[in-house]
Protein backbone atom coordinates (compact mmCIF):
# COMPACT_ATOMS: atom_id res chain seq x y z
CA UNK A 1 0.00 0.00 0.00
CA UNK A 2 1.21 3.09 -1.04
CA UNK A 3 1.46 6.00 1.90
CA UNK A 4 -0.49 8.16 0.02
CA UNK A 5 -3.46 5.67 0.07
CA UNK A 6 -3.88 5.50 3.58
CA UNK A 7 -6.77 7.32 4.51
CA UNK A 8 -4.73 8.69 7.86
CA UNK A 9 -1.72 9.39 6.09
CA UNK A 10 -3.60 11.68 3.43
CA UNK A 11 -5.99 13.26 6.38
CA UNK A 12 -2.67 14.22 8.05
CA UNK A 13 -0.64 15.65 5.02
CA UNK A 14 -3.81 17.47 4.22
CA UNK A 15 -4.18 18.89 7.49
CA UNK A 16 -0.75 19.79 6.70
CA UNK A 17 -1.26 21.55 4.17
CA UNK A 18 -4.14 23.42 5.75
CA UNK A 19 -2.04 24.91 8.29
CA UNK A 20 0.85 25.56 5.68
CA UNK A 21 -2.17 27.62 3.93
CA UNK A 22 -3.44 29.30 7.10
CA UNK A 23 0.58 29.89 8.67
CA UNK A 24 1.73 31.50 5.30
CA UNK A 25 -1.08 34.67 5.31
CA UNK A 26 -0.16 35.18 8.89
CA UNK A 27 3.04 36.03 8.55
CA UNK A 28 1.98 37.98 5.73
CA UNK A 29 -0.25 39.83 7.53
CA UNK A 30 2.17 40.14 10.15
CA UNK A 31 4.20 41.39 8.12
CA UNK A 32 2.06 43.90 6.43
CA UNK A 33 0.99 44.59 10.50
CA UNK A 34 5.11 45.78 10.89
CA UNK A 35 5.13 48.01 7.79
CA UNK A 36 1.96 49.62 9.17
CA UNK A 37 3.56 50.26 12.44
CA UNK A 38 6.80 51.31 11.03
CA UNK A 39 4.98 54.25 8.89
CA UNK A 40 3.12 55.20 12.14
CA UNK A 41 6.54 55.48 14.21
CA UNK A 42 7.62 57.93 11.35
CA UNK A 43 4.45 59.93 11.85
CA UNK A 44 4.46 59.29 15.43
CA UNK A 45 8.09 60.34 16.06
CA UNK A 46 7.05 63.91 14.66
CA UNK A 47 4.15 64.81 17.29
CA UNK A 48 4.53 66.25 19.95
CA UNK A 49 0.96 65.46 20.79
CA UNK A 50 0.83 64.36 24.83
CA UNK A 51 -2.28 62.66 24.40
CA UNK A 52 -1.06 60.77 20.65
CA UNK A 53 1.75 59.24 22.29
CA UNK A 54 0.32 58.61 25.08
CA UNK A 55 -2.54 56.24 23.82
CA UNK A 56 0.32 55.44 20.83
CA UNK A 57 2.28 53.48 23.86
CA UNK A 58 -0.92 52.14 24.75
CA UNK A 59 -2.14 50.49 21.97
CA UNK A 60 2.10 49.15 21.00
CA UNK A 61 1.61 47.48 24.89
CA UNK A 62 -1.80 46.38 23.64
CA UNK A 63 0.03 44.75 20.23
CA UNK A 64 2.48 43.15 22.69
CA UNK A 65 -0.18 41.30 24.55
CA UNK A 66 -1.94 40.26 21.98
CA UNK A 67 0.99 38.53 20.27
CA UNK A 68 2.23 37.21 23.60
CA UNK A 69 -0.87 35.88 23.32
CA UNK A 70 -0.85 34.34 19.91
CA UNK A 71 2.31 32.85 20.89
CA UNK A 72 1.47 31.41 24.10
CA UNK A 73 -1.45 29.72 22.27
CA UNK A 74 1.15 28.23 19.41
CA UNK A 75 3.96 27.58 22.01
CA UNK A 76 0.56 25.36 24.36
CA UNK A 77 -0.42 23.63 20.96
CA UNK A 78 1.22 19.91 21.76
CA UNK A 79 0.35 19.25 17.81
CA UNK A 80 2.49 22.07 16.83
CA UNK A 81 5.17 21.81 19.30
CA UNK A 82 5.47 18.11 19.30
CA UNK A 83 7.65 17.97 15.90
CA UNK A 84 9.37 21.50 16.34
CA UNK A 85 13.09 20.34 16.07
CA UNK A 86 15.44 21.39 19.09
CA UNK A 87 17.27 24.04 17.28
CA UNK A 88 13.99 25.93 16.66
CA UNK A 89 12.86 25.81 20.49
CA UNK A 90 16.90 27.04 21.34
CA UNK A 91 16.38 30.07 19.13
CA UNK A 92 13.52 30.94 19.68
CA UNK A 93 14.25 30.88 23.85
CA UNK A 94 17.51 33.31 23.43
CA UNK A 95 15.72 35.12 20.83
CA UNK A 96 12.68 35.67 23.60
CA UNK A 97 15.23 36.13 26.56
CA UNK A 98 16.80 39.08 24.88
CA UNK A 99 13.53 40.52 24.10
CA UNK A 100 12.37 40.32 27.87
CA UNK A 101 15.69 41.85 29.26
CA UNK A 102 15.25 44.56 26.20
CA UNK A 103 12.03 45.18 27.61
CA UNK A 104 12.24 44.74 31.53
CA UNK A 105 15.59 47.16 31.05
CA UNK A 106 13.14 49.96 28.61
CA UNK A 107 10.84 49.62 32.38
CA UNK A 108 13.28 50.01 34.58
CA UNK A 109 14.60 53.05 32.51
CA UNK A 110 11.27 54.63 32.14
CA UNK A 111 10.38 53.85 35.74
CA UNK A 112 13.53 55.27 36.82
CA UNK A 113 13.33 58.70 35.19
CA UNK A 114 9.61 59.10 36.15
CA UNK A 115 10.94 58.56 39.49
CA UNK A 116 13.87 60.77 39.38
CA UNK A 117 10.58 63.26 37.86
CA UNK A 118 8.58 62.61 40.99
CA UNK A 119 11.72 63.87 42.94
CA UNK A 120 11.97 66.92 41.66
CA UNK A 121 8.20 67.47 41.78
CA UNK A 122 8.45 66.53 45.50
CA UNK A 123 11.01 69.24 46.18
CA UNK A 124 9.54 72.32 43.79
CA UNK A 125 7.07 74.62 46.42
CA UNK A 126 4.13 74.17 43.47
CA UNK A 127 3.08 70.66 42.42
CA UNK A 128 1.05 70.41 38.63
CA UNK A 129 -2.55 71.63 38.50
CA UNK A 130 -3.95 68.22 37.45
CA UNK A 131 -2.35 66.61 40.18
CA UNK A 132 -4.42 69.31 42.51
CA UNK A 133 -7.87 68.15 40.69
CA UNK A 134 -6.97 64.51 41.43
CA UNK A 135 -6.67 64.62 45.00
CA UNK A 136 -10.04 67.20 45.41
CA UNK A 137 -11.82 64.44 43.38
CA UNK A 138 -10.20 61.71 45.64
CA UNK A 139 -11.19 63.86 48.87
CA UNK A 140 -14.66 64.64 47.54
CA UNK A 141 -15.36 60.99 46.77
CA UNK A 142 -14.17 59.99 50.41
CA UNK A 143 -16.36 62.48 51.78
CA UNK A 144 -19.31 61.11 49.65
CA UNK A 145 -18.04 57.50 50.86
CA UNK A 146 -18.23 58.78 54.19
CA UNK A 147 -21.30 60.34 54.50
CA UNK A 148 -22.97 56.93 52.82
CA UNK A 149 -24.07 58.41 49.25
CA UNK A 150 -21.53 55.44 48.16
CA UNK A 151 -21.24 55.69 44.04
CA UNK A 152 -18.58 54.45 42.24
CA UNK A 153 -15.45 55.62 42.16
CA UNK A 154 -14.12 56.94 38.49
CA UNK A 155 -11.55 54.73 37.26
CA UNK A 156 -9.06 57.06 37.11
CA UNK A 157 -8.85 57.97 40.92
Amino acid sequence: MNFMEDPKVRMIKEHIDGLIRRLERWVTDQKRFVNELERFGEYISTNEDRLSLLYSAQAMLMYIERTLKDFETWLNNPVITSIMPIELLKELEERLRKIVIDFVKLDIDHTSKYTELLKKISSEPRVPEILKLYFEQKVAHMAREAGSERREMPRFL
